[in-house]
């Protein structure tokens, strides 16, 4: 049975933790995987969180099974979370969703559920994106197009080369788009290409899914979402996925959320309801609840809300602080290079603007390891490291230098 498997190669992210194992230097670091670490080089756990878990296990709440759709006490939350209380959608009762282990489980359930409906959907991912993502519509059969997104050597959106790509959608196709935080690039759109990009869906009668995984991290945890809102406001269907790791830093809980909106013309709701309890009952039953009940006791306590808002405050005031100490040390080190897009974007990650090859240079000169796109985790930088990058930055451009010379000699 097995004997087929020779060859098979790691992922990105374990190979990556397979490299960072290997390297014996006292001062590698670690710039990969999506967590947020303080400045002792920790991942904390949130007090809101401590104190939710202190409440839930003092009420001794049974563990019996819940329906494949999940905690829908959650549900509800996380839909007035990221769309606002009095959201249009919410109002008419348009939205239908499943609790889910994670956003990629979400992202997994709603490839099936679309691939059923119309086998001929194709799915429109930005350029770059993070690969894992393509990995979830790839297993359940759709086809993947890429539309430009963001020119990584001049650190850009690409916006009408967006726009341009994304005519050529066709009635039903899926246009995935990060709500905030882009992940790899952290380039997010502005309200006005919002919409545009609105404009441009409703013309080719596309659906947009749209993933919200990093809400808070950007400019504020309603600011985030304010396109996504727009959108949901705009166009007549919308599937939107949202993952509580980030937001709620409770990454190994694996809680998030899948929500259809229906158009006001769709057929039943409670069609589309027991179609999507299906479709997940299918891939794995239910998900796990702790996280999920974390979350609904947090949002659903005003002390503990006003406690986490405050928490991921800081959260967020961290990653702007290395944001703008990156981009200052990289400038420091590299005189002429604009590095304010550090600044600009918003998030977790932005990606230097280097080769596949040069990140490695990094790598095996620097003991500084990132993800494909040369993706920096600015969430788990710390100070001193800011320098050590710019450092690395520097050599590589005098290496291209290097090259540049040796060419026209």
């Amino acid at each position: 049975m097995f004997r087929n498997l020779c060859d098979y190669t790691n992922d990105p992210i374990e190979a990556l933790f397979v490299r960072l194992a290997e390297d014996s230097s006292q001062d590698k670091i670690d710039l990969g995987i999506g967590v947020f670490r303080d400045d002792s080089g920790k991942v904390p756990v949130m007090q809101a969180v401590r104190r939710a878990e202190q409440q839930l296990f003092a009420r001794d709440l049974p563990k019996s099974y819940l329906s494949p759709l999940g905690n829908q006490d959650y549900c509800r939350d996380v839909e007035r979370l990221v769309l606002g209380e009095d959201h249009p959608v919410l109002r008419e009762q348009r939205v239908i969703s499943a609790q889910t282990p994670g956003a990629g489980s979400a992202l997994r359930a709603a490839a099936e559920l679309v691939h059923s409906l119309v086998e001929n959907s194709v799915v429109w991912v930005s350029e770059p994106v993070w690969g894992h993502q393509l990995e979830f519509f790839d297993k359940a059969g759709m086809a993947i197009r890429t539309y430009r997104y963001y020119d990584q050597s001049s650190s850009t959106l690409d916006f009408d080369g967006m726009l341009d790509d994304l005519g050529l959608m066709m009635p039903d196709d899926l246009l995935l788009l990060h709500g905030c935080c882009h992940n790899p690039t952290g380039q997010d759109l502005t309200i006005e290409q919002w919409h545009k990009l609105a404009d441009k869906i409703i013309e080719t009668g596309a659906v947009p899914f749209v993933d919200v995984a990093y809400q808070g991290f950007g400019e504020g945890i309603d600011e985030d979402v304010a396109g996504l809102r727009l959108l949901a406001e705009k166009v007549p269907q919308l599937l939107l996925t949202v993952s509580s790791s980030k937001s709620f830093g409770i990454y190994r809980e694996r809680a998030g959320l899948l929500s259809v909106i229906v158009s006001p013309d769709a057929v039943d709701a409670e069609s589309v309801r027991r179609k999507l309890r299906d479709t997940v009952r299918q891939l794995y039953f239910m998900a796990p609840d702790h996280g999920a009940a974390v979350v609904h006791e947090i949002l659903s306590t005003p002390e503990l809300e006003k406690l986490w808002r405050q928490e991921l405050d800081g959260v967020r005031q961290h990653v702007a602080d290395m944001r703008r100490l990156l981009r200052q040390t990289i400038e420091s080190a590299n005189p002429g290079f604009d590095a304010s897009f550090f600044e600009t974007q918003h998030g977790m990650f932005s990606c230097l603007p280097i080769s596949a090859d040069e990140q490695l240079l990094i790598e095996q000169h620097f003991h500084i390891y990132m993800l494909p796109n040369a993706r920096v985790n600015v969430a788990a930088m710390s100070g001193n490291q800011s320098a050590r990058l710019a450092e690395a930055f520097a050599f590589i451009r005098s290496e291209r230098g290097t090259e540049v010379q040796q060419a026209f000699a």
